[in-house]
This record gives structure tokens, sequence and C-alpha cells, in this order.
């Protein structure tokens, strides 16, 4: 299954190839075989791949520190949430937006660093996301599956200290990656009537098209024990029975919040990040 079967789209043949045919397969993949070892050659693959991702500038504003230790990867698990298939996967990729170059070879030529301000922020998170996805799209054209982790900022601090990241790099996605335990499929996205604007950006056929698909999603098990509760404000578990679908979901979740993110901004700052 794909992109364009899961969600009906149209396919022009003449333009279908393998590497489209790669991207629109894929899933995240949560659940590893811990007793079939990588290839060699792997990582090194990969990071050609990240490497060739488009930089600003070529900036080249990110770095990556791979883990394989089963120790430090039960200790990354901790951090992003105890999530476990981060442990039970051979490799685990936290990728960083890195700053800390762009000051040392400032210095290093003998200039004042000028550029502290919020789109070096920005610069430094967008190469990272580039690479992260370049070295995951690499893995899975190799038959492996890969998950990418947001929580590894939940505990932005504490994953600093413990990669011993210096000023002005943070870690901003993980990447679990090995080969999959099982199949996993392909899950169905927003209507392109959503999401894809002509010429400006226009929300009139927003309604009909989330309606679609919040409709869809709740026909899916994806919600299943998923279901997020707001203390005082959504029912109690064996209360919550109604219709819960893409927009309960994401509604509930952006109404909570995330505590630990909380913390995001000043540790950044603290870290040698401007947000201004």
């Amino acid at each position: 299954m794909d992109r364009f079967s899961i969600d009906g789209l149209p396919v022009f043949e003449e333009l279908r190839n393998p590497v489209i045919d790669q991207m629109t397969r894929h899933s995240s993949v949560r659940h590893f075989d811990p007793d079939r070892p990588l290839p060699e050659g792997l990582v090194e693959m990969m990071m050609a791949s990240a490497q060739s991702a488009p930089t600003s500038s070529n900036f080249q504003s990110w770095s990556v520190v791979v883990i394989r230790d089963p120790e430090r990867k039960r200790r990354m698990r901790e951090l992003c949430d105890n999530q476990a298939f981060i442990e039970q996967a051979p490799l685990f990729l936290a990728f960083c937006a890195d700053s800390y170059r762009h000051k040392y070879v400032t210095a290093r030529q003998g200039y004042r660093f000028g550029s502290d301000y919020l789109e070096l922020l920005l610069v430094s998170v967008i190469d990272s996301a580039l690479a992260a996805q370049n070295a995951a799209l690499a893995a899975e054209s190799l038959g492996l599956g890969c998950c990418m982790v947001g929580a590894i900022r939940n505990r932005a601090r504490e994953v600093a200290e413990f990669l011993e990241l210096p000023p002005s790099v943070f870690a901003t996605i993980g990447l679990a990656v090995g080969y999959p335990a099982s199949p996993s499929s392909v899950k169905p996205r927003l209507p392109q009537s959503v999401v894809v604007h002509q010429e400006k950006y226009s929300p009139a056929g927003m309604e009909q098209g989330i309606d679609a698909y919040d409709k869809r999603m709740a026909q899916t098990d994806i919600y299943k024990g998923r279901r997020v509760r707001i203390p005082g404000v959504t029912p109690e578990p064996e209360q919550d029975t109604g219709h819960y679908g893409w927009a309960e979901h994401t509604a509930r979740r952006m109404a909570r919040g995330n505590d630990f993110r909380r913390d995001l901004a000043p540790f950044l700052k603290e870290h040698g990040f401007v947000l201004e």
C-alpha cells in the first residue's frame, strides 16, 4: 500500500519512479527485530545521504550523535517519554541543531559574532530536520524501518547533558532505525484540499475536508487506547465513549499542551540561542 492507494490520489504513471514509490510507502516503525544485525556501512551511507540534504547558505548547521550502546539507548529511552522501541532499535540517531561551529569559526577567523537572533535558530533546526529526513529515506530504501522521535525535546536540558552537547547545540529530532519486526501500514493523511493552496492561502475547503478525514480516522484503530485526557475538562474514561477522530484527538492534545516543552524556550536561551 502507498499514499496513492490509501488516500485515493491520482497516479500519473509517466511521472512515477522508484524514489516517489519509496517516499509514498513510508510508515513509522515502532517494533524492531532485535536479532537482525544492521548491514555494515549503514551509518556511513545514511550520513552521506544526510549531508546531501539542502542546507541554508551551505552553513551545514547540524550535527548528529550516533548511539548504539545498549545502556545509552536505555537512558535515551527514559529521556524520550520511555518509548520502548528506542531501546529495541539497534541504532538511534540524535540529530541536532548546531550553531556551535558557526561561533567557533567566526572567532577562529577573528570576527565578532553578529548573528545572535531568531533566524540562526530557525536555520539550524530546519537544516537538522532536512538531514534527518534524508537519512530516514536512505535507510528505508535499504529495507529498514525508522521512527522519528520528537520526544527528544521533552527533556532537552537532560538530553544535552547526556550527549554532552556544547552551547548552541540542541537535539531536535531522534531517529530509531532497524529492521521491522512486523509490517506497518501507511496512515491516511488529510485531503490535499486542506493542505494544498493554489496561489494564495484559502480555508474554503477546510471544514469539509477535515470532517471527511475525521470520520475516516475514527473508523480505524489508530486511537485505540490513546484517547487524550484533560482532567476536569474531558469525560472520565468510562464515560468517554463518543466519536473520537483526528479532530478530537488533535484538539485535545493542543488544549492540554506539553508541560515538558514549556521548558524548551528557557533552556534554549540558557544554551546560547536567541529567540528574538
